[in-house]
C-alpha cells in the first residue's frame, strides 16, 4: 500500500481537537433557591468528574471523521497484478491507388486485407481510410463506424497517376496535426521501387506513427509496355511524317512483340520487333497520314503481361493549313526577304508561308489577314498602314521590327515608342565588331546561348529599354532584342538588320533556327508536345486573359472546372489518362493526349531490407500479412488500485452516524 500525497496525513493531528473539547468540558448544574447553608459542612469539590470523558461513541464518531478525511487526502493504493490494456489508438488504413495497383488485382488484393484489418479492429478504436498515389487523399474523418469505413474501403479504385511514398510523411503532419492517440498507419501497396523518392529521408513519418507493411506484390512480374512515343503534335498542308515508338521490357526474357500504329482508330500499319531481355527495341512507321483537324493516335503492342494500360501509348496530331506572314522592306534591300525566307523555307516544319512586300506596297494591306508582321529596317510607313498595324497590334497582333542602317534616321522606334539613343559602328573600332554578351535562355525566340557564339555585330542601334525586357544584349551593353507590350498584342525590336552587311547572323547555320523559333512565337504557336503525362500541369491562360473563360473536357467526357474556375484557373492538372479537349482563353483549341507515368511500368518491389529500415526495425510492427504470425498475448503488469474512494465513503457515513448522534445527546440535555 501506498500513498500518492503522504503530505496529507499530517491532517490527523487534528484529533485533538474533539478531544480537548470532550476532557475539559465543565459541569454546569441548574441552581436552585435554598433557605440557608450554615447547616453545610463546608468541603473542597473534586474536579475529577469533570476532566472525566463523556459521550465516548460520539467522540469517537468525530475522531473517525476527521482520520478518514486525512487518509482520503493522501490518496492511499494499493497494487495487484492484471492484465495489460492497450489504449485506444488511430487505425490509418493507407490504400495504395496508383497505376501499378492495376497489375494482377492488386487492388483487390489490398482491400481485402484493409478489410481484414477493420474486422480486427476493438469497439473503442477509431479508423480512417486514406488513398495513395501521387498525392494522399482522405475518404473519411476518424469514426468508430465501421460500416462507413468498410464501404469507403469498397469504393476504392485505381487510378492512373504516379505513386510517391514521400507524399505520405508532409500530408501526415498536417492531417495529425491535432491528434493525441498512438497512431498505427497500415499500409497496404504492391511497395513498388520506382515509388522510393531519390532521398529516403523523405519517407521519415512522424514520431508518433507505428508503420505496418502490407506487400502485395511477392517478386518482381515480368512486363512489356511502350515507353514512348517520337511523333510531332503538328502537320501543315500535305506534309507527311514518321512515328517512332520504343517498345521495353522490364524483367522481361527475350520476346517478338507486335507494334500496330493507329489513327482515329484505324491501325495504319503495323511492326514486328525483337525486344531484348529487360532491354529496349525501336519500331517506326515513315508515312503516318492523318485528315485534316485533330487526331487521335496511338501505338498499341499485343498484350502478354498482367499490366495491360502500358500496352498503349496516346498522341495527338493536328494538320491544318500554313499560316501567313507579312515581311515588309525597303525596295532597296534584297538581303533581308532573301535570308530571312529562305531560313524560313529550310526549317524542319514549313509551318508559316511569307509574303515580302515593299514597304510603299503597303498602303492597301490589312495587317488582320496576316499571323504576324515583320518590319525590316524601313524608314516610314504609309500612313494608313501604319495606323491599321497599330490596332492590329492593339487587338492582339504581334509585330517583329528590325533596325538597320536606315532606322538610325528616326528619333524613336516606331510603334515601340522607345528612342533611338545612338547608332554603334563597330566595324570602325579597334574590334571591328561585337558580340553577344548576355541572353535570357527562357525568352523562346532565343534558345541556348552557346548558339550566339561566334556571331558578330557590325552595326547595331542602341535603344532605349525602359519598360522593355531584353533578351539579349551585346558585349558594351547595348540592348539587342527587346519585346514591350502594346494593348493585347506585342512588338520585339532587333536592333540590327537581317542583312550580312549589319552582322553575319544570316550567313551562321543559327539563324535557320532563330528564325523558325521567333516566328512560332510571333504566330502564337509555341511548340508542344503530341503527348503529356499524368500529373502534368497544362497552362490555360495568359497574365493579361483573366478575365476570358476557358473550356476543359477530360477523358470520362466531364468538365472538371467549375464555372468560377473556368474564368479564372491559370492550369490545370492532368489526372487522368486519354485524350483532354481545351480551348483556351485566346480561343485557341487544342486536343491533349496524356498517359501514365512510364516508372509505374517497372513492377521490381523494394528489398526486404528496404522494407526494414522503412519500418525502423521494430518487431511489433510487422503485419500478419508479411510473417503470418498472430499478435502478441497480453503480458501480466502491476495495476494501481486506487483507495480514496473508500475514505470518502466511510467518511460519509461517520457523518451521518455523528450528525444523529449528537442530536440525541443533545436533545436529553435540553431536556433536562
Amino acid at each position: 500500500m501506498g500513498f500518492l500525497a503522504p503530505a496529507f496525513l499530517l491532517g490527523a493531528l487534528a484529533v485533538g481537537v474533539p478531544l480537548y473539547l470532550h476532557l475539559l468540558r465543565r459541569h454546569s448544574g441548574t441552581p436552585l433557591p435554598f433557605s440557608s447553608l450554615m447547616l453545610f459542612e463546608p468541603r473542597q469539590q473534586s474536579a475529577v468528574r469533570r476532566r472525566r470523558l463523556r459521550y465516548l461513541l460520539l467522540l469517537a464518531l468525530r475522531l473517525a471523521v476527521l482520520l478518514l478525511l486525512a487518509l482520503a487526502f493522501a490518496e492511499p493504493y494499493i497494487n495487484r497484478v492484471g492484465a495489460a490494456l492497450a489504449p485506444q489508438k488511430l487505425l490509418l488504413l493507407v490504400i495504395d491507388d496508383s497505376f501499378s495497383m492495376h497489375a494482377g488485382g492488386r487492388l483487390d488484393a489490398a482491400k481485402r486485407e484493409a478489410l481484414a484489418v477493420l474486422a480486427g479492429k476493438r469497439a473503442a478504436d477509431r479508423a480512417r481510410i486514406v488513398t495513395l498515389d501521387a498525392q494522399v487523399r482522405v475518404l473519411t474523418a476518424a469514426t468508430q463506424d465501421t460500416t462507413t469505413l468498410r464501404a469507403a474501403i469498397q469504393s476504392v479504385t485505381a487510378g492512373d497517376e504516379r505513386g510517391s511514398f514521400a507524399a505520405l510523411p508532409g500530408a501526415l503532419r498536417s492531417m495529425l496535426e491535432s491528434e493525441r492517440a498512438p497512431i498505427e498507419l497500415h499500409l497496404f501497396s504492391d511497395m513498388q521501387k520506382s515509388a522510393t523518392p531519390p532521398a529516403f529521408a523523405e519517407m521519415r513519418l512522424p514520431g508518433n506513427v507505428t508503420l505496418v507493411l502490407h506487400p502485395l506484390a511477392g517478386g518482381p512480374a515480368p512486363n512489356w509496355s511502350v515507353e514512348s512515343v517520337d511523333a510531332p503534335a503538328q502537320l501543315w498542308g500535305a506534309q507527311r511524317t514518321h512515328v517512332q515508338a520504343v517498345i521495353a521490357g522490364y524483367g522481361t526474357p527475350a520476346a517478338v512483340r507486335i507494334v500496330s500504329f493507329l489513327a482515329n482508330g484505324k491501325v495504319l500499319g503495323t511492326r514486328r520487333v525483337q525486344v531484348p531481355p529487360s532491354g529496349r527495341a525501336t519500331a517506326q512507321i515513315d508515312s503516318f497520314e492523318v485528315p485534316y483537324g485533330f487526331s487521335r493516335c496511338a501505338v498499341r503492342i499485343d498484350a502478354a503481361d498482367s499490366l495491360p494500360g502500358d500496352d498503349e501509348y496516346l498522341f495527338a496530331m493536328e494538320r491544318s493549313d500554313p499560316k501567313r506572314g507579312l515581311f515588309i522592306h525597303q525596295s532597296s534591300d534584297a538581303r533581308s526577304p532573301l535570308y530571312f525566307g529562305t531560313a524560313l523555307a529550310s526549317a524542319e516544319e514549313r509551318a508559316v508561308m511569307l509574303d515580302t512586300v515593299a514597304a510603299e506596297r503597303t498602303a492597301n494591306l490589312d495587317p488582320k489577314s496576316y499571323a504576324f508582321v515583320v518590319v525590316s529596317d524601313v524608314a516610314t510607313l504609309p500612313a494608313g498602314f501604319a495606323e491599321r498595324l497599330a490596332q492590329y497590334v492593339s487587338s492582339g497582333g504581334s509585330v517583329l521590327i528590325a533596325l538597320g542602317t536606315t532606322s538610325a534616321q528616326q528619333r524613336s522606334v516606331p510603334l515601340f515608342g522607345s528612342a533611338v539613343l545612338a547608332a554603334r559602328y563597330y566595324a570602325r573600332g579597334p574590334e571591328r565588331f561585337a558580340a553577344v554578351a548576355s541572353a535570357d535562355a527562357s525568352y523562346a525566340p532565343v534558345g541556348a546561348q552557346s548558339q550566339w557564339e561566334g556571331v558578330k555585330f557590325f552595326y547595331a542601334n542602341a535603344v532605349d529599354a525602359t519598360g522593355a525586357r531584353v533578351a539579349l544584349r551585346l558585349a558594351d551593353g547595348t540592348p539587342l532584342l527587346l519585346e514591350k507590350p502594346h494593348g493585347e498584342g506585342r512588338i520585339l525590336v532587333f536592333a540590327s538588320a537581317f542583312d550580312n552587311l549589319t552582322n553575319d547572323l544570316p550567313l551562321q547555320p543559327s539563324f535557320v533556327a532563330f528564325v523558325d523559333r521567333t516566328v512560332h512565337y510571333l504566330a502564337g504557336d509555341e511548340r508542344r508536345s503530341s503527348s503529356r503525362t499524368v500529373d502534368d500541369f497544362i497552362t490555360l491562360r495568359a497574365a493579361r486573359e483573366r478575365a476570358v473563360s476557358v473550356e476543359v473536357i477530360d477523358p470520362l467526357g466531364q468538365r472538371p472546372l467549375s464555372l468560377q474556375e473556368a474564368a479564372s484557373a491559370a492550369s490545370i492538372r492532368l489526372t487522368h489518362a486519354g485524350f483532354y479537349e481545351l480551348r483556351r482563353a485566346d480561343g485557341r483549341r487544342e486536343l491533349l493526349a496524356a498517359n501514365p507515368d512510364r516508372r509505374e511500368s517497372d513492377l521490381t518491389p523494394l528489398s526486404p531490407e528496404t522494407l526494414a529500415l522503412w519500418r525502423g526495425n521494430r518487431s511489433s510492427t510487422v503485419s500478419t500479412a508479411e510473417n503470418g504470425s498472430a499478435a502478441p498475448a497480453p503480458r501480466a503488469v502491476a495495476v494501481r488500485g486506487e483507495l480514496w474512494w473508500y475514505a470518502m465513503w466511510l467518511v460519509l457515513a461517520a457523518v451521518l452516524a455523528e450528525s444523529i448522534l449528537a442530536s440525541r445527546y443533545l436533545g436529553t440535555l435540553r431536556e433536562q
